[in-house]
């Protein structure tokens, strides 16, 4: 057993995704131990984890027990903060993760800085929620103060953290989702579950914020100018020189990648007023610009795709239709 550990849910449609994750993590030379809470994973895909550097401990979870947990999403989104909770309790620190990640650094730092200080290391969100809707109350009234508006406010991952000082609070945003259901039970997104929990058990001012882009790049961040995803010697950095250590989603879905860019191409010209020249220059510029970034994190992707554990390349959402991936894409 290693001294600190990821945890991850994933269902069988995940399953490109978590290969990417269990490959990048080898890759960038993790030796940290993963907590797989798996749902209907093919037994061919599982038998290849032992040739990973590290170890993976799969726990099946049943239909029982996601029928149980009210939905398989339930589980891997809300009822991994109990496993890490659970699991937490044999390791000086761990990691919960989204199993649509890509690291491309060792973040072992990251552990140890949990683990000797004890405080809360999770990515922030671009804007601070105020805690003010009726679905973040519980049983009909309010777990933190009705308003409430975090110094920090995170995202569901990477989220470091000593569950030894931490997991009550974790454990506590499942319990509040079944507890009551359907009728009196915590309404709002887990995420929310997760901050209003970690607010309560006094997070607010024991939280180190990780920098959005550089361990998540939502909302189109590591394809804007300056902040765009480049190459540096076989890592990867922000044009601006900040290093990335992971980054987050659906780089095996066409429709998701032309997506980004139909909403950056949106940005540059509404936000940033990009207009076009009589050439049509500026504009198309900045479309490459984005396209460029894009191909560059799709292209790592598909490397982790195709490195020790290797998938066939099928639809996994939608298995009656044909496979998303091809050379075209």
């Amino acid at each position: 057993m290693s001294d600190y550990a990821f945890i991850v849910g994933a269902t069988y449609s995940y399953t490109p995704e978590l290969c990417v994750l269990l490959n990048s993590l080898d890759y960038v030379g993790n030796r940290q131990d993963m907590h797989i809470l798996g749902i209907e994973l093919e037994e061919s895909f599982i038998k290849q984890f032992d040739k990973l550097n590290y170890k993976v401990i799969l726990h099946n979870i049943t239909e029982q027990e996601w029928q149980e947990s009210h939905g398989k999403s339930e589980v891997v989104c809300r009822k991994r903060y109990f496993y890490a909770d659970e699991i937490g309790k044999d390791y000086k620190a761990v990691c919960v993760l989204d199993a649509d990640m890509v690291f491309v650094r060792d973040p072992i730092l990251y552990f140890e800085i949990a683990e000797k200080t004890g405080l809360v290391l999770g990515t922030n969100k671009e804007q601070r929620e105020s805690y003010k809707d009726s679905h973040h109350q519980f049983k009909g009234k309010w777990i933190i103060p009705e308003g409430t508006r975090p110094n920090v406010d995170l995202c569901n991952c990477p989220l470091f953290v000593d569950t030894k000082i931490w997991g009550v609070p974790l454990r506590k945003s499942f319990e509040i989702f079944m507890d009551g259901f359907p009728e009196d039970n915590f309404k709002g997104p887990d995420m929310a579950a997760m901050n209003i929990m970690l607010v309560k058990y006094g997070s607010d001012n024991k939280t180190v914020c990780l920098p959005g882009p550089q361990w998540l790049g939502t909302n189109e961040q590591l394809l804007k100018p300056y902040m765009r995803a480049i190459g540096d010697e076989g890592l990867m950095k922000m044009e601006c020189g900040v290093p990335i250590f992971s980054y987050h989603g659906q780089y095996y879905h066409k429709i998701w990648r032309e997506c980004q860019l139909g909403n950056r191409h949106q940005c540059a010209s509404t936000y940033l007023k990009a207009k076009e020249d009589e050439t049509g220059k500026v504009q198309e510029h900045m479309d490459n610009q984005a396209k460029g970034a894009l191909n560059f994190l799709y292209g790592n992707f598909m490397k982790m795709l195709n490195y020790k554990i290797l998938i066939p390349k099928l639809n996994y959402r939608h298995p009656e239709l044909p496979s998303e991936y091809g050379d075209d894409q």
